[in-house]
C-alpha cells in the first residue's frame, strides 16, 4: 500500500511515515486527555445541587458571574474540541495519502497550513482547561467558582490532571509539524509541478486544472470544518437543553421550549447533511459530468449556507452565555467556514467558466489519474511526465 501511494520517492515515505506516526502518537495522548477531562467532568457536575439553571433562562442575561448550569456546560463542550483534534489527526493521515496518490504538491502545502494550526490549537487546550481547572486571582472566575465548589467536597476533583500530556502534544506536535514541513518541501521540489504536466504543454489547460484541483481541495477542508462547527454547536444545544430537562423542580422544559428544540436540532441537522453531503456530491457530479446544473445548485446551496453561517455568528455574538465554553471557537470556525465558503464558491464559478473547453477528456475516470499513458523520466526522483 505504502509503495503504491509513495513509488520510489524516499521523501514519500518519509511524508507516510512521519504522518502515520503522528497520527497514532497523539490519537493516544488525546484520549488519555479527554479520559482524565472527563473524570474532572463528572467530578464537577456532582458538586453541584440537583436544580441547574437554564442557560437560556432570561434571569441568566442578567448575572455576571458565572453559574453552576455555565460551569457545566463549559467543562462539557471541552470535551469536543479534545474528539475534534483526534479527527484532525485522522484527517491530515487520509489527506496525505490522497496527496501522495495524486502528487498533489498544493494539497501537500495545505497541509503544512493545517498542521500549523494543530500546533496553535495544541497551546489553547492547555490555556482551556487551564483557565476551568486551576485557580487564578480575583473572585469571580470561573476556575475560581468551580475550586470553591470543591472546597467543600470530601470527593475533590484532582484538577487539571491532564496538564503533562497536553504539554506532551505541543512539544510533539512542534517537532511533527517541522518535520513534516521539511519533507514537504523536499516533495515539493521532488515533484515539482509534474501534475499539471500531465495536461501537456498547453498553458491554459494547465491553469484550469490549477483551478479545478485546488477546488477539489477546499472542498475537503469545507466538510471537515462544517463538521466541526456542526459538533460544536449540536454539543451546546443539547447540554443546555439537557440542562432544563434535569430541573424537575422547576417541571423541565415547557412544550414551546420542547417545539423549539427540535426545530433547532431538525434545521441544523437538515443543513448540515446537505452542506457535507449533498453538495460536494453536487460538485463532483458537476466537475465529472460538466454539468451547469449541478454546479449552479452547488452555488446556491453554498450561498445557502454562507447565509446560515451569518446567521449563527450573529446569534455567538448576540447571546455569548448560550455558548458558554464554545463561543469562542463557535467563532472561529464560522469565520473560517465563511471565508472558506466564499473562496469555495469562486473557485466553483471559475471551473464552471471552463466547462467545454476540453479539460475534462484530460482528466481520469478513476482517483482524478490521467486517461492517458504515462511514460516514466529517468532522474534521482522518478518522476512522472508526458514530455
Amino acid at each position: 500500500m505504502i509503495s503504491r501511494l509513495a513509488g520510489d520517492s524516499i521523501w514519500s515515505r518519509y511524508s507516510l511515515a512521519l504522518s502515520g506516526i503522528q497520527a497514532v502518537v497523539i490519537v493516544a495522548l488525546e484520549a488519555v486527555i479527554f479520559r482524565l477531562h472527563s473524570i474532572e467532568t463528572a467530578d464537577i457536575k456532582r458538586a453541584f445541587v440537583p436544580a441547574n439553571y437554564a442557560l437560556y433562562h432570561p434571569p441568566l442575561h442578567n448575572i455576571t458571574g458565572p453559574l453552576e448550569a455555565e460551569i457545566a456546560q463549559t467543562t462539557s463542550v471541552l470535551s469536543v474540541y479534545h474528539v475534534l483534534f483526534i479527527v484532525a489527526q485522522i484527517f491530515q493521515l487520509i489527506l496525505l495519502c490522497d496527496a501522495m496518490f495524486n502528487k498533489n504538491t498544493i494539497q501537500i502545502m495545505a497541509l503544512v497550513a493545517f498542521n500549523a494550526a494543530m500546533v496553535a490549537y495544541a497551546g489553547v487546550q492547555v490555556k482551556q482547561a487551564s483557565d476551568i481547572l486551576v485557580k487564578t486571582e480575583g473572585s469571580n472566575t470561573l476556575a475560581n467558582m468551580i475550586l470553591n465548589i470543591f472546597a467543600v467536597n470530601p470527593s475533590a476533583t484532582p484538577y487539571h490532571a491532564s496538564k503533562p500530556y497536553e504539554i506532551a502534544v505541543v512539544v510533539l506536535m512542534v517537532i511533527f509539524a517541522s518535520g513534516f514541513a521539511f519533507i514537504a518541501y523536499k516533495l515539493y521540489k521532488e515533484f515539482g509541478w509534474s501534475i499539471y504536466k500531465k495536461i501537456g504543454a498547453d498553458l491554459a489547460m494547465r491553469d484550469m486544472y490549477k483551478i479545478y484541483q485546488i477546488f477539489i481541495m477546499i472542498l475537503k477542508f469545507d466538510i471537515f470544518f462544517q463538521l466541526g462547527f456542526s459538533a460544536q454547536f449540536l454539543s451546546v444545544i443539547i447540554l443546555a437543553y439537557n440542562s432544563v430537562a434535569d430541573d424537575k423542580d422547576n417541571g423541565g422544559p415547557s412544550p414551546s421550549a420542547q417545539a423549539s428544540f427540535r426545530n433547532i436540532l431538525i434545521i441544523h441537522l437538515v443543513l448540515s447533511v446537505g452542506a457535507c453531503i449533498v453538495l460536494p456530491v453536487l460538485a463532483w457530479r458537476g466537475l465529472k459530468r460538466e454539468c451547469n446544473y449541478s454546479m449552479a445548485a452547488f452555488i446556491s446551496g453554498g450561498l445557502g449556507t454562507l447565509v446560515y453561517n451569518i446567521i449563527k455568528l450573529n446569534q455567538v455574538f448576540e447571546d455569548p452565555a448560550r455558548f458558554a465554553g464554545a463561543n469562542k471557537f463557535l467563532t472561529f470556525f464560522l469565520v473560517l467556514n465563511l471565508l472558506l465558503g466564499v473562496v469555495t464558491l469562486y473557485l466553483a464559478w471559475l471551473c464552471t467558466k471552463n466547462f467545454n473547453n476540453g479539460l475534462n477528456a484530460h482528466i481520469g475516470k478513476v482517483s482524478g489519474t490521467n486517461i492517458y499513458p504515462m511514460e516514466s523520466v529517468s532522474g534521482p526522483s522518478k518522476r512522472w511526465s508526458i514530455e
